[in-house]
């Protein structure tokens, strides 16, 4: 029988976090940019102790590099293996990784964060280097740390399972170009219908099942839908590209911030650096500004499409921001971890940051706390996960 020793910080070089505190202040202080210190602490740490934004309430030690460690890492230094014309290869054979992802939607001052646990599995690869991969949630989704506690979210739950396991196409360039399985998915609603109507009631749940039902029958709905899927578009967002000779290009970005905004259009630089890091892994930095024909008010309003002339109307410009530091792994180019911020200012600003971590086969998913999404006293002024689901499916 495999044992696995407890985990412990006094077995790990650590500095102690003090009072006032934050991820950017520590990483001057310790001269390393806070990217690749959360990236090394996330990577040795147990799972309460993931660090998204910042440091948890909670957490006492930072685990960080040891000045022993950094020099030899630093006279070891691999290079980065393109192929022809600076391609980075986009190679999954082998991938069958359990990652944990995680979303922190600010919105004004309210935030909440939502965990899943998402397994990523290479099926095959084909003539024209179109890799099959299946994803696969293998957790439920936590909210605020808390498993579904309403009946609404309970319900969006069960319904969201038809789309799981997803077989997905993806391109040369790492990118998401079909979906595969789209009558698995077909076929495994039924079975999930009969579970829901036998759990749940109601008129209104009876006429967004149906048309939930007719959206699924149409291959470009679903793949719309999916390809907005925060998982799907950070992990397969087009790094695998052909770079240029400075190793930097200038992209196009859409990101779907929230259901409201629909896709953003950024403005972007994307950077690959010669060399693996101090922990043996591909850098990759994409950072842009709001590039989107949408003014500030259409933003305020929820258009999805420009309404204003920013130059006729004289209407005011959104400004907004998009961050994202990838780390693949060297012998895959695929992702191993990667850190991402979006955000538009707006009166009541939009923001999301997304986490996600590769995670040890044995680690166990201990998502848990003490925070309720919905506190007693805001239960009617906040949106539950299942309105979301029901303005997705419905097309509202």
């Amino acid at each position: 029988m495999l044992y696995i020793p407890d985990f412990a910080y006094e077995n790990h070089f650590v500095y102690k976090i003090k009072e006032g505190d934050t991820l950017k202040k520590v990483a001057e202080q310790l001269e390393v940019d806070s990217y690749s210190l959360r990236s090394y602490h996330n990577m040795r740490c147990p799972l309460d102790d993931l660090i998204e934004a910042d440091f948890k309430p909670h957490l006492k030690f930072l685990i960080i590099e040891s000045e022993e460690s950094k020099i030899a890492r630093a006279t070891h230094r691999e290079n980065v293996h393109f192929a022809n014309n600076f391609k980075l290869p986009f190679t999954p054979q082998g991938l069958n990784t359990n990652y944990l992802a995680m979303y922190t939607i600010e919105n004004g001052e309210e935030q909440h964060t939502l965990k899943e646990e998402i397994n990523v599995k290479f099926i095959n690869k084909d003539k024209n280097d179109f890799s099959l991969i299946e994803i696969n949630r293998i957790s439920q989704v936590y909210i605020n740390g808390k498993e579904a506690g309403t009946m609404a979210d309970e319900l969006a739950e069960k319904t969201a399972k038809v789309f799981y396991p997803l077989q997905v196409v993806i391109d040369a360039k790492g990118e998401l170009a079909a979906i595969y399985n789209y009558e698995d998915i077909r076929d495994r609603w039924q079975k999930v219908k009969r579970k829901v109507l036998k759990d749940f009631q109601g008129e209104v749940l009876h006429e967004a099942l149906l048309k939930f039902e007719d959206r699924l029958q149409n291959d470009e709905i679903i793949f719309d839908s999916l390809s907005k899927d925060w998982f799907l578009k950070v992990f397969f967002n087009s790094l695998n590209i052909e770079y240029t000779q400075n190793l930097t290009i200038q992209k196009g970005i859409e990101f779907p911030l929230s259901q409201k905004t629909g896709n953003v259009s950024f403005t972007a630089e994307q950077t690959i650096l010669p060399t693996l890091d101090a922990y043996n892994l591909i850098n990759i930095t994409q950072t842009g500004i709001l590039s989107d024909a949408r003014s500030k008010n259409d933003f305020e309003n929820s258009l999805l499409f420009p309404e204003d002339d920013l130059e006729e109307n004289n209407a005011e410009k959104a400004e907004g921001s998009y961050v994202a530091y990838y780390f693949l792994a060297p012998n895959t180019n695929v992702l191993e971890s990667v850190y991402l911020e979006c955000e538009i200012k707006l009166d009541i600003p939009q923001k999301l940051t997304i986490v996600i971590s590769n995670i040890e086969e044995n680690a166990k998913l201990n998502l848990s706390s003490n925070i309720s999404f919905f506190d007693e006293e805001i239960k009617e002024k906040k949106s539950s996960i299942f309105k979301l689901f029901l303005e997705v499916i419905t097309g509202k």
